[in-house]
């Protein structure tokens, strides 16, 4: 992965908060770019060393390791917030690492959390074509260990007691958009306001879910 990835500040994920004077809890937090977020007190876990490391200079806490085994240091109803954003399906066992963390969450707390969708209309494509194939990036990242679809997202937060407030899907009409161009963004947009307001979880590259507990 890219430094960019690690450094993204995830405006759709900020979109879902309200940062400002909170103290959230950010599980893969790469270099910290939540920072920006305005959170007054924000730590974050980390397993990617130099990320972690561009992190310790700009978050209150930093727990470098796995969520699975890492020790964390935190206190019982410590956070507002507990921040998932592209992480759970890099997991060998996703409900793990909530149940780990859930305990740290404030009474009317809440949990924000991001998944590639796997129901992406790109994806089935290409199953039904048998053009599989992993990637370095995007829905097919070879470093995902989990799927997702909107249906399971809702299944493995509800197994914990959280119930999905606001869900919002980030579309889009090709994998990979970093070079698509004006016609392309032109394109995408229209699709936005046709295509995917008919199908649109099959229009859905990736799902950002807001959860408080129920």
């Amino acid at each position: 992965m890219t430094t960019s990835y690690y450094a993204d500040p995830r405006p759709d994920v900020q979109g879902l908060m309200r940062a400002p004077g909170a103290r959230i809890l950010d599980v893969g937090c790469g270099a910290g770019a939540l920072r920006a977020a305005g959170a007054s007190y924000l730590a974050g876990v980390e397993l990617e060393p130099r990320a972690a490391a561009a992190a310790r200079e700009v978050v209150d806490a930093l727990v470098e390791g796995s969520i699975l085994d890492c020790p964390l240091p935190f206190a019982q109803g410590e956070f507002d917030w507990l921040v998932f954003a592209d992480v759970l399906e890099h997991l060998p066992d996703p409900d793990r690492a909530l149940e780990r963390c859930l305990p740290y969450l404030a009474q009317g707390g809440h949990v924000v959390v991001s998944v590639p969708n796997m129901r992406f209309y790109l994806v089935l494509l290409r199953l039904i074509a048998d053009r599989w194939a992993y990637t370095d990036s995007g829905v097919r990242d070879r470093t995902h260990l989990r799927i997702f679809t909107r249906r399971s997202l809702h299944a493995m937060l509800a197994r914990h007691g959280l119930q999905i407030e606001r869900l919002h899907r980030n579309f889009r009409l090709i994998e990979d958009q970093s070079q698509i161009g004006r016609v392309g963004a032109l394109a995408t947009h229209v699709a936005r306001a046709t295509i995917a307001r008919a199908l649109p979880d099959l229009m859905a590259f990736q799902y950002v879910a807001l959860a408080r507990r129920r």
